[in-house]
């Protein structure tokens, strides 16, 4: 068997388990079949072209590179030359630049010079944030601010593989703030798996945040008015009712819910709060995941059977859907 025939064996086999209605031969669109048989075409190229087995893997490099959007060559300063700022000249001064001109080669890099002509870069996707007490939830934000601080971007520049993680604490102390108005920037993992620690602190004052001492920031965060036991019981509920059955049971679950008595369906949320009570204890943030919240759902309690207090979550969570039948 070569190896494209080999790739293409694997491809029918995962799209028959994907869609086993599907035709791999014909013209049907399936999302994900299609995909499959998208990336067999890529594939059938290369082995098309002749390649050693030294080509091919190096040939593979390149590709996998530039679809990452990777530039394939290190970046100079000599690639921004000619290039128009991305901001007005009035915005440019007010922030007191000169300019700020996004790299022709790496829609990500950002070349901004000060009005006395200091240079300096930033690579908007060169970090991502992880919210410590839900570490399934990343985001993208100006934390990669805070590692150029730490690790400078010089010329010639090649990214790294892997990005840097920035690990975050956010919260809210007034609710006509939103979604949190305090937030905490602990710490962060380099590519290379090295802990660089930050402990900078803000919170929102007029419109802006502002930075406070780690006292401050540890009287404000008793004082949070978001509860994380409350934020993870209202996951949870959620996950059991409306997102993890298929659309028909979930319809039959909310029905009967939305059919109980309010005083019970309060009774039942408080006594799922308490007992999330688990998750503010900063060694338990890692089981506050989406992955957990699930496999709590679902009955599927293999994996942190000796977790107690996981447990028993998991056992009331089941003991509501025993009501709701």
């Amino acid at each position: 068997m070569s190896m494209y025939d080999w790739a293409e064996q694997e491809c029918r086999i995962a799209c028959k388990k994907e869609n086993p209605d599907f035709n791999f031969d014909g013209e049907d669109f399936d999302y994900g079949c299609s995909c499959y048989k998208s990336a067999l075409k890529a594939y059938k190229s290369l082995c098309e072209d002749g390649h050693s087995g030294a080509s091919f893997n190096f040939t593979r490099r390149i590709l996998e590179q530039i679809m990452e959007g990777q530039p394939l060559t290190p970046i100079t300063d000599e690639d921004f030359k000619g290039e128009d700022s991305i901001c007005s000249d009035e915005n440019l001064t007010s922030r007191g630049l000169k300019s700020e001109i996004q790299c022709p080669r790496m829609s990500s890099l950002f070349r901004k010079e000060t009005l006395d002509g200091r240079v300096s870069y930033s690579d908007v996707n060169r970090a991502y944030c992880i919210n410590i007490e839900n570490p399934s939830v990343t985001y993208s934000s100006a934390k990669d601010q805070v590692v150029d601080e730490f690790f400078p971007i010089t010329m010639p520049y090649m990214p790294e593989k892997g990005k840097y993680k920035v690990y975050c604490q956010t919260f809210l102390t007034d609710k006509k703030n939103g979604d949190f108005d305090t937030q905490a920037i602990l710490y962060f993992i380099t590519p290379d798996g090295k802990r660089v620690d930050v402990n900078r602190y803000q919170t929102e004052k007029d419109g802006k945040m502002v930075d406070i001492t780690k006292e401050e920031y540890e009287d404000l965060l008793e004082k949070r008015i978001d509860g994380l036991r409350d934020k993870v019981a209202d996951s949870l509920l959620w996950t059991l009712l409306s997102n993890s059955a298929s659309e028909d049971e979930i319809k039959r679950r909310e029905t009967i819910w939305n059919a109980m008595l309010p005083s019970t369906r309060e009774d039942i949320k408080d006594s799922l709060r308490q007992m999330c009570a688990f998750f503010e204890v900063p060694e338990n943030y890692k089981y506050n995941t989406f992955e957990v919240h699930q496999k709590l759902c679902m009955g599927n309690f293999d994996s942190f059977k000796d977790i107690n207090k996981l447990v028993e979550i998991g056992v009331f969570l089941q003991n509501i859907l025993k009501m709701l039948k």
